[in-house]
């Protein structure tokens, strides 16, 4: 049996313009460009504040409290026995001759602890941050009590990123970076906030999550995991290329939605369950399962492009969905017999694939109106 990986490939728009202008004058040839010559760029405006605290490169051996305007012109780092708290309102900028390498590594411990009315910020040193103007917050081998509330990071090369260590995050949003968040070996709980803007919302590998109530909008890649265990309640993907991919990992995707995204859910070589979720409008499909064992139960699944739900093998099972309106209801591009007993495929029945009858789709038997919302 052949199996698939499905990759993102972005697409480009191209757009012309053609111009017209007066002649130029007898015996004025118009102006060119010296061979080699590149364009002059105008320099970006920096961000105007002043700094209460400022920073190169720093150990912070004792705790430490940042309130303020603190500007970060190189690499500080949290010693194993410190503790740096920042307190509510604080904007942290990274900038200085190499703002690309400024950045906070946490080996102690951080309390980051915002309010809704006067968050912590963390930024690049520009007017208008863009991805990749600095390095992020980095927290490395640290399993103390690490906490963020109420936080936005925007414009770094990675956001945040935990290595090896614990965190809890509620309200915490990446914006404009090249990884929003990425997770490696660590244990993480987060509520609220999430991802958006970003080439990758939020990457896993080798990690526990506990996630709720997210909002992960507008990435290349939304959620992005490998080799993890992946727990996400009541979340909201929307506007991504690829929503959510796991492979080799341990899913829980319970309520919330996935939907007008490129593609919805597509899980490789994983287990676990699709539970109570509106997966709707995928230009793509809305659910992939290949060489995977997923309960996929009480889900929504409507108006996905090509399928709603694609499957390569029959080593998952579907049942009490309604699956309804897409290009394909259920897809089954694999060789082995796929079961989908007691769904609902609307009025007009189920559009299926059985890949020239050597993919067997069971369907019986059928709903005859949607199933009541909750159930399983």
């Amino acid at each position: 049996m052949n199996l698939y990986r499905i990759h993102f490939m972005p697409g480009f728009l191209l757009v012309g313009a053609l111009c017209f202008g007066a002649p130029a004058s007898a015996g004025t040839p118009p102006a060119t460009a010296a061979p080699g010559a590149v364009e002059a760029t105008q320099p970006r405006p920096e961000a105007q504040f002043t700094p209460s605290l400022r920073y190169g490169d720093r150990l912070l051996t004792e705790d430490t409290v940042w309130k303020g305007a603190v500007l970060v012109e190189g690499a500080v780092t949290v010693a194993p026995q410190a503790t740096l708290t920042i307190e509510p309102g604080t904007v942290v900028r990274f900038g200085g001759k190499d703002p690309s390498g400024a950045v906070l590594v946490v080996q102690g411990r951080i309390a980051a602890e915002g309010t809704k009315e006067s968050p912590i910020v963390f930024t690049s040193g520009f007017a208008v941050p863009a991805a990749g103007d600095w390095q992020g917050v980095m927290l490395l081998g640290s399993e103390k009590r690490n906490v963020f509330e109420n936080c936005r990071i925007d414009g770094a090369q990675t956001g945040l990123e935990v290595i090896f260590s614990k965190l809890t995050l509620k309200n915490v949003r990446a914006e404009r970076s090249k990884t929003g968040m990425r997770f490696q070996d660590a244990l993480v709980v987060m509520e609220g906030g999430g991802s958006s803007d970003c080439d990758t919302g939020l990457s896993f590998s080798e990690s526990e999550s506990t996630l709720r109530d997210l909002h992960v909008i507008g990435n290349r890649k939304g959620v992005d995991a490998q080799r993890s265990s992946v727990y996400l309640q009541e979340g909201s993907l929307s506007m991504n290329g690829s929503a959510f991919s796991c492979d080799d990992c341990r899913v829980k995707l319970q309520g919330g939605a996935v939907s007008d995204n490129g593609r919805g859910i597509t899980l490789y070589e994983s287990e676990g369950a699709v539970t109570g979720v509106q997966v709707a409008r995928n230009s793509d499909y809305g659910i992939s399962l290949t060489s995977s064992r997923i309960r996929v139960t009480a889900n929504h699944v409507t108006g996905n492009g090509n399928s709603g739900l694609l499957v390569f093998d029959g080593s998952s099972v579907a049942w009490d969905n309604a699956i309804y309106d897409n290009g394909y209801d259920l897809y089954n591009a694999g060789k082995e017999e796929f079961r989908a007993p007691g769904n609902w495929w609307g009025a007009a029945g189920p559009k299926i694939y059985d890949n020239g009858g050597a993919g067997k789709v069971l369907s019986a038997p059928r709903l005859a109106a949607p199933p009541e919302a909750g159930s399983k």
